[in-house]
């Protein structure tokens, strides 16, 4: 069950949010190809820097290579659609940039959820194609999982991923709609950190406790974020001109 709640949830996600952020589903559709393509490219650049360094996919550097990927690709890849898309294009608010993080973030936890049904099939029929011990170990550890901890991580991840990236689209929204750039790099160092620390928290402490934490910690500071987003983006009430007496409807 759990397979579906990474592979119908964003969809159901997507349907709800065109409705209730009154966009179109294009928009929900764009953020589901253009993550696509982001992480291909940084699948790619990342699989060559490790073979080139030798890096295992436990150590800190290959947090630091993809954490570093992430946030330069994934930000600048929201940062060129929302500038060059005509679905955006006198639509950039808060509106569109939540709701194209839902599909970014849709196509994510797809991602996310083939990857699972992927470490499952390896560890249950060919465990010997995972070279890394710790790594075999980690995987091992997460198909042990029960059913109930393996819905609960699904529905996790949905959720706090798609709080996670409607903050970074609205942070990238914000500099395009204002034309100012260094907002952009906000979210790059803000996306860079955040991985970074999700990465290598296990390295402080392996206690349930700790990672549930950074999850209250997260959130906390995306709903807070948002909601400064949302208020900074909404449209400007319009001044009258001095001397113009403002505009009073008829009397009946």
């Amino acid at each position: 069950m759990d397979y579906l709640i990474y592979f119908l949830g964003p969809l159901i996600l997507g349907v709800v949010g065109a409705t209730v952020l009154r966009q179109r589903f294009r928009i929900f559709f764009i953020g589901f190809v253009a993550f696509l393509i982001a992480w291909i490219v940084m699948q790619t650049l990342a699989g060559v820097a490790t073979k080139g360094l030798h890096v295992a996919e436990s150590s800190f550097l290959y947090g630091l290579i993809v954490s570093a990927l992430a946030g330069l690709f994934e930000e600048s890849t929201r940062y060129v659609v929302f500038r060059q898309f005509d679905s955006f294009k006198g639509n950039r608010n808060w509106n569109s940039s939540t709701m194209y993080a839902l599909g970014h973030h849709g196509m994510e936890t797809v991602i996310v959820g083939l990857t699972m049904l992927l470490i499952f099939v390896v560890v249950k029929y060919k465990p010997d194609a995972i070279s890394d011990p710790a790594t075999l170990k980690q995987c091992r550890e997460m198909v042990a999982l029960g059913a109930g901890v393996k819905m609960y991580n699904a529905f996790e991840r949905l959720i706090v991923g798609f709080f996670l990236h409607a903050s970074f689209s609205g942070v990238v929204m914000l500099g395009v709609a204002r034309s100012r750039v260094g907002w952009l790099f906000v979210a790059m160092a803000w996306h860079f950190t955040h991985n970074l620390i999700g990465f290598n928290l296990h390295r402080l402490s392996t206690h349930w406790l700790v990672s549930k934490g950074w999850i209250v910690i997260v959130t906390a500071i995306c709903s807070y974020v948002l909601f400064r987003l949302r208020r900074a983006m909404l449209p400007t009430p319009a001044v009258p001109a001095a001397g113009v007496p403002p505009l009073v409807p008829p009397v009946a």
